[in-house]
């Protein structure tokens, strides 16, 4: 057998899982500071669940992994965390609204790879269900704004009314039928050439001259579109432009809406967004496509629910996957060891101490094969280990041990009992 990865799956090894674990801990520590709470959702769920919402033909359909289990259902692999959340709001209806929920896990799709875009994935989700206003999804965008900073990532954000894009194609003389195949087509107007756009349209039997209409109305700004349609009685038209408004009032209040940037095509390739959509770049594009994108959907809970009542709901991801591709050509200089033991035939002793320094949430590395001295300073080093100390019996004896920076080269003397102390001052120094 050839050992291989199938493509688009890739194995982390330590120096690679850091710097993931990393990111998921900042994630963390941000979507539970602005009060979302964690949940987990099964990776295996009936088919007919992960295909709510979509028509047969649809681009994500054809991504699901499908499978049967021994009782002959139809199965499959989640594809993003949305509809499993929808799920338990529909299945837990005692749940006190508004809800807010963060989820990180392994979601799969059978799909085009690409740099930062694989097989087997994590979404890193935050969803609130319960507000409807224009508050919630600023605040989402300010919370995201944040993290990536903290990641060391400047982002930009795009962000569209999928109400305004619906106004915009009947505007075009395009029927009710036809509204949601067509966004699909728009939304890659910035991926694709103008003359694959025409005849991605053509294909769905929409005449010529409302293409041609279609075109020249995905050319304006907001403003421009806010002169033109100021007398309308398009109402998606009328609330998709409100909505954006509101929106832009509260970035601005917080500072933020120099770093976002209306795009009319920006639609989001799923079907079941119904507002506000929004998507976060790199700067510096060192990745191209979006680190992570969300937006309101409102109609999926309410319909998973089905008892007369409304679910308002929005929501974001982060694409644990490009954001990694960014950082991990970053230089990284600290070891998660902060200090390498090495006894010379005074193991139980070592051990001892070293249960003492991870009492105190020091980390310790003890060298267990009897390495050369020389050796273990080459592995220490290559580890970017930053403490080593080299401990016989004279150190047992006189309890004083000599601890080397590895970085700097200095070397101490230290008390047995008072390395804790020290280690706790020295680490991050």
């Amino acid at each position: 057998m050839k050992l291989m990865n199938l493509k688009g799956t890739t194995d982390f090894l330590p120096k690679d899982q850091i710097v993931r674990n990393k990111i998921i801990d900042v994630l963390k520590r941000n979507f539970e500071k602005y009060g979302y709470l964690p949940i987990e959702t099964p990776i295996l769920n009936y088919y007919d669940l992960l295909a709510y919402k979509y028509e047969s033909d649809a681009e994500i359909l054809s991504e699901i992994y499908k499978l049967k289990d021994q009782g002959d259902r139809n199965l499959g692999l989640r594809y993003d965390l949305t509809v499993p959340f929808c799920k338990v709001i529909g299945m837990n209806k005692d749940l006190k609204m508004p809800f807010r929920r963060y989820e990180i896990g392994r979601v799969f799709r059978n799909g085009p790879v690409k740099l930062g875009r694989t097989r087997e994935f994590y979404q890193c989700d935050i969803d609130v269900v319960g507000i409807d206003n224009r508050l919630i999804e600023a605040e989402q965008i300010l919370m995201a704004i944040d993290t990536y900073k903290e990641l060391g990532i400047d982002v930009i954000v795009k962000y569209n009314n999928r109400k305004l894009m619906s106004g915009l194609i009947k505007e075009s003389g395009i029927p009710e039928e036809k509204v949601v195949s067509t966004i699909g087509i728009i939304d890659k107007l910035e991926k694709i050439t103008r003359e694959e756009l025409v005849s991605m349209l053509k294909e769905i039997d929409i005449p010529d001259i409302s293409i041609q209409k279609l075109l020249k109305l995905f050319t304006y700004s907001k403003n421009e579109y806010k002169k033109m349609f100021e007398n309308t009685t398009n109402s998606l038209i009328k609330e998709g432009l409100t909505e954006l408004e509101e929106l832009e009032n509260y970035l601005l209040e917080l500072n933020v809406l120099d770093k976002c940037v209306f795009t009319s095509t920006l639609a989001r390739g799923l079907t079941i967004y119904t507002g506000v959509v929004f998507e976060f770049y790199d700067t510096k594009l060192r990745i191209t496509g979006a680190l992570g994108a969300g937006g309101r959907y409102d109609k999926i809970i309410t319909d998973f629910m089905d008892n007369g009542a409304l679910y308002p709901a929005v929501g974001l991801s982060f694409g644990l996957e490009p954001i990694y591709e960014i950082l991990r050509h970053e230089k990284e200089e600290k070891s998660l060891i902060d200090i390498y033991l090495v006894p010379l035939d005074t193991n139980i002793e070592c051990l001892k101490l070293a249960t003492t320094l991870r009492e105190n949430n020091i980390k310790v590395l003890i060298e267990m094969n009897k390495k050369k001295v020389g050796k273990c300073f080459e592995y220490a080093d290559s580890e970017n280990i930053k403490f080593i100390s080299i401990i016989g019996s004279n150190e047992i004896n006189s309890q004083v041990i000599k601890v080397k920076n590895l970085k700097t080269k200095e070397e101490f003397e230290v008390k047995i009992e008072d390395l804790t102390t020290f280690l706790q001052k020295h680490i991050d120094n």
